[in-house]
């Protein structure tokens, strides 16, 4: 739909209403299209659980990337590595 800007005033938010719906709205300044109204993608489509998840992961894996391991710290032994760190290996 072509409309001129002058009338664009009166109806602008029936064109808006029109363009979030997928209309095509232009507005014209004598008879030439100035400016083309269209829906915003972000109110279009939201990401899906997936691509939430993958982004999640994506930026896990990136953050291990960056945080080195304790030196000191032995697989399958947490416990006693959280209890060395709380008592700061001191239990007298």
């Amino acid at each position: 739909m072509q409309v001129a800007v002058n009338q664009a005033k009166n109806q602008l938010s029936a064109l808006i209403h029109a363009a979030e719906e997928g209309e095509e709205v232009v507005l014209t300044r004598h008879g030439k299209p100035v400016v083309r109204l269209v829906a915003e993608a972000a109110n279009a489509a939201k990401p899906s659980r997936e691509a939430l998840a993958q982004e999640a992961l994506e930026r896990l894996r990136a953050f291990r990337a960056l945080v080195k391991p304790d030196p000191s710290y032995v697989k399958g032994d947490w416990k006693n590595t959280a209890t060395k760190a709380a008592n700061n290996g001191d239990r007298h």
